[in-house]
């Protein structure tokens, strides 16, 4: 697949790309004993293609007949042959026992049974089990893991139909055109906002992007909840964690507080940057560690002493974690801080996971019967989050009411939301609401998880901002070898990590600022009209609307069709088959 840059996304040149193409990127993007060939379908025609000719394609160059006729049935040129050809045969940095851990967790599971749909048996089963097999085979051999290897190590031959991998690229191509589209809207949208207000001249105003003149120091308490079980080696198995409390050295006056929960796999020590920032300007920020969903949870993986990089518990014990630490607070706060904590209306925020997090202490409610409706549809992959999201359904189905009275505004930052709440369960938020979402996140796909759920919340007051080129994470601090990967994707243009945290911390300080320390003149900066001062000049851009007739009317979701299931051109999925070995 060939991409272009189009305004700081990425579109497809064209997806009607061939089924061949998707098929073989499957195996290549998907490292995967000894089949022969692959068989593909189109329409009635079904014809063979064998591994030697994918060998031969990348020894050589040279099309053999079997692999020529499909190339020719799909019209690849020549540079998508060529890029075909370094694909098959490209390495892939894998830890060959970490990939067969993870491949039999949930997660892995339900990613297999999804690709397995496309990729199936002979007989027409989902090829979920052979796929596992082969991917493991491959990573764990001396040659590695690559595309070819991964064709190499199938145990069985298998079967792709082109008409339905086409069916899946195409709404790859839909997503990413809507995404394009919504950006638009939502600048169209920002403009007009801000015609419609006298104007502000931001340039005598106070620069919320530079520290404040408070010194700032880190405290960090460790913490036992022995009310609860969980992770950690507290007498008796309770639950344990961390938090670091990043708050101004000297007081003055009472200190409005927020509380932020990190995503899966982090840690609190990842928002200190920003932290610091609001600290800086009077704001104690609270980053508590949750247990069974971050980094150490992953480093337990990695050294074989959990089944799992996430909990399932967590969906639970992360708000109750919130609650706690709030607790935790009021008996600190006389002799921790003097009492200087303001814990009646604090705020509450959170990335990813922890956008969930903070949702559920805010008042959302977990909606089972919308969650399993979403993850009964086929190819739920095309919104990566709900890999996660669906494993919720693990719970006991009863109603949980996490809704602390404490909390007074949300911050979110690529929030995973959409399924787990749906609109009722997001309706439920009477706060303030800000969310951020990012043009290049592919964990929590905007369009997906932050314009579409944007009109679920009924609160007067929500703005919605999106930072082009963000993706989800910092990819500048990711190992060498996944970084490398991504560096060597065609048309991949991400925002300096810089001009994130410039847009960052003037949006936090200005939301925190204007709700949960209650001063009016931070009002200025959520204005539709502050986001286009501050981007000026930058390549990346910012956009923020806020909640109103104009948004309801025009931040029309592009996606409508894309969320009903997906129905394959060739009917029955077929079941898993009965062994892999």
């Amino acid at each position: 697949m060939t991409w272009q840059p189009v305004g700081g996304w990425l579109r497809p040149r064209t997806l009607a790309l061939s089924g061949l193409s998707l098929g073989l990127t499957v195996l290549s993007g998907l490292p995967v004993q000894a089949a022969e060939a692959i068989f593909f379908s189109y329409g009635p025609v079904e014809r063979a293609v064998s591994t030697s000719s994918l060998e031969t394609l990348i020894e050589s160059g040279e099309l053999t007949d079997d692999l020529a006729f499909y190339i020719n049935l799909v019209g690849l040129s020549e540079a998508e042959v060529a890029q075909l050809r370094q694909n098959l045969d490209r390495p892939l940095e894998v830890d060959g026992v970490l990939l067969s851990r993870f491949l039999y967790t949930s997660v892995g599971e339900e990613l297999l049974d999804q690709v397995g749909v496309i990729l199936k048996t002979r007989a027409g089963g989902n090829g979920k089990l052979s796929l596992r097999a082969a991917l493991i085979q491959a990573a764990t051999s001396p040659e590695g893991l690559s595309a070819i290897n991964v064709v190499r190590s199938l145990p069985t031959d298998m079967q792709i139909s082109i008409n339905d991998a086409q069916a899946v690229a195409s709404a790859v191509e839909r997503i990413v055109n809507a995404t394009t589209d919504s950006i638009v809207q939502l600048e169209q949208i920002t403009v007009s906002q801000a015609a419609q207000q006298p104007p502000i001249d931001y340039a005598n105003l106070a620069d919320l992007t530079v520290p404040g003149p408070a010194r700032v120091q880190i405290q960090r308490f460790e913490l036992t909840d022995t009310q609860r079980d969980g992770q950690g080696p507290a007498p008796g198995g309770h639950r344990q964690l961390y938090m670091d409390v990043v708050r101004p050295r000297q007081w003055r006056g009472q200190a409005p507080v927020v509380v932020f929960s990190h995503g899966l796999t982090s840690r609190p020590e990842a928002r200190h940057q920003w932290a610091s920032h609001l600290a800086s300007h009077g704001i104690v920020v609270v980053l508590p560690q949750h247990p069974g969903s971050d980094a150490q949870q992953v480093a337990d993986f990695q050294a074989g002493l959990s089944s799992d990089v996430f909990e399932v518990q967590e969906f639970i014990d992360r708000p109750l974690d919130i609650t706690f630490v709030l607790n935790e607070l009021e008996r600190l706060n006389p002799t921790e801080f003097e009492g200087r904590l303001k814990l009646d209306q604090v705020g509450v925020g959170g990335h990813s996971l922890g956008g969930y997090t903070a949702l559920a202490v805010a008042g959302a409610e977990i909606n089972f019967d919308h969650l399993q409706e979403v993850c009964d549809r086929n190819f739920i992959y095309l919104n990566t989050s709900l890999l996660l999201q669906c494993q919720a359904l693990e719970l006991p189905q009863e109603t949980y009411r996490f809704r602390d009275p404490r909390v007074n505004s949300v911050l979110l930052v690529n929030p995973v939301n959409s399924s787990i709440f749906g609109p009722e369960g997001l309706a439920a938020v009477k706060v303030p609401v800000m969310v951020i979402a990012g043009s290049h996140d592919p964990a929590t796909p905007a369009v997906f998880e932050q314009f579409r759920t944007f009109l679920w919340y009924t609160t007067e007051n929500r703005s919605l901002a999106l930072i082009e080129g963000q993706a989800h994470i910092d990819f500048s601090a990711l190992d060498a070898g996944l970084s490398h990967l991504l560096s060597t994707l065609p048309g991949l243009t991400l925002a300096e990590p810089e001009v994130i945290d410039r847009y960052m911390n003037a949006l936090g300080l200005a939301f925190v600022g204007r709700y949960v320390a209650r001063r009016p003149e931070y009002g200025l900066y959520l204005r539709s009209g502050y986001d286009s001062y501050l981007s000026q000049g930058e390549p990346f851009r910012l956009f923020m609307v806020n909640a109103g007739a104009e948004v309801e009317q025009q931040l029309i979701n592009p996606l409508d069709e894309l969320l009903q299931p997906l129905e394959l051109p060739s009917g029955e999925l077929g079941e898993p088959e009965e062994s892999e070995e």
